[in-house]
C-alpha cells in the first residue's frame, strides 16, 4: 500500500478498511438480497470476492450479473458497538466459478483473512466474484466518488482487524485513556463518559455528550502515522497527556 500521511486517511483507505471489517453488508442482484458473510479485497485490484448463501448464488447466471452491495461500517467493540459510522454502496458485476475454484480462493484468502465464513464454502455458502465499477463512500466528511483504481492501489488500515480489540480495552470504564484524551477537546469530562469510536494509523475518533444531550464527534490526529503496534501505543499515550515511553523507560534514559 502507498505511503499516506495526513490526519485522516483518505476515501479509498477508509472504504477499503469498512470492506475488509464487514460488519453488516448485503448483496442486491435481480430479485434476491443475500446477507454477505465476509467482503474480501485482491491485492492490488478493486476485485472483491463475497461469502453469500448457496442458495442465492444459484441464481448468478452464465456470463454473472449486475450487482450492488452495501456495507454497514459498523463499530466492533466496545459499548458504542453495533453504531453506523459509514455506509459503502459499490455497485459492479458479480460472478459465480466453480466449487473447486472456489475452495481454493478461499483457501487462498484464509491466509490472510481467516474467517469461519470460509469454511462453508462449497457447501452451504458460495464465494463470488465481484468486480467493482463504481463505489461511493458516505461518512461524517460527505458522500465521495472513489475509482475503483484508486480503491486498488490503496488498502485498509494496518489495525482494521484489530481496532475491535483497541476499543474493547480502551472504553473500559477502569481505562482513564479516553477522558485524558477527552480533555483535549473538553474543559471539563461530561457526565457521560467519552468513548473512542475509531482508531486508525492516522489518528482517533472520539464522541462527546454535551450538557445539553447532543452528542458530536471529534477527531483527533496522531502526531506521527502509525505502522506497528508499539508506535500505536506510543501515539494513545502522547494524545492522553503521557510521555513517549513507558514510565519505567523513561526513566533509563540520559
Amino acid at each position: 500500500m502507498r505511503s499516506l500521511v495526513g490526519p485522516v486517511p483518505e476515501p479509498a483507505e477508509r472504504a477499503s478498511s469498512a470492506l475488509r471489517r464487514c460488519p453488516r453488508a448485503t448483496l442486491t442482484f435481480g430479485s434476491a438480497t443475500p446477507t454477505v458473510a465476509l467482503v474480501h479485497q485482491s491485492p492490488g485490484t478493486a476485485d472483491l470476492s463475497l461469502v453469500i448463501p448457496i442458495a442465492d448464488a444459484a441464481s448468478i447466471g452464465f456470463g454473472g450479473v449486475t450487482a450492488r452491495l452495501e456495507v454497514l461500517d459498523e463499530i466492533v467493540g466496545g459499548v458504542a458497538q453495533g453504531r453506523c459510522r459509514r455506509i459503502v454502496v459499490v455497485e459492479g458485476r458479480v460472478e459465480q466459478t466453480g466449487t473447486r475454484a472456489q475452495r481454493i480462493t478461499a483457501a487462498d484468502i484464509a491466509r490472510d483473512l481467516p474467517d469461519s465464513a470460509l469454511l462453508g464454502v462449497g457447501s452451504d455458502s458460495a464465494l463470488v466474484r465481484f468486480r467493482a465499477d463504481k463505489i461511493v463512500l458516505a461518512d461524517d466528511d460527505g458522500v465521495t466518488d472513489i475509482a475503483p483504481d484508486d480503491l486498488a492501489t490503496s488498502g485498509p488500515d494496518p489495525f482494521t482487524d484489530l481496532e475491535g480489540h483497541w476499543l474493547d480495552h480502551l472504553n473500559d470504564p477502569r481505562c482513564q485513556v479516553v477522558p485524558r484524551i477527552a480533555l483535549r477537546v473538553c474543559r471539563c469530562l461530561p457526565a457521560v463518559r467519552p468513548l473512542l469510536i475509531g482508531i486508525d494509523r492516522a489518528g482517533v475518533d472520539i464522541e462527546l455528550v454535551d450538557r445539553e444531550g447532543r452528542i458530536r464527534r471529534e477527531r483527533l490526529p496522531f502526531a506521527e502515522a502509525c505502522t506497528g503496534v508499539a508506535e500505536l501505543g506510543t501515539q494513545l499515550r502522547l494524545l492522553a497527556g503521557g510521555a513517549r515511553y513507558p514510565q519505567d523507560r523513561a526513566a533509563l534514559r540520559p
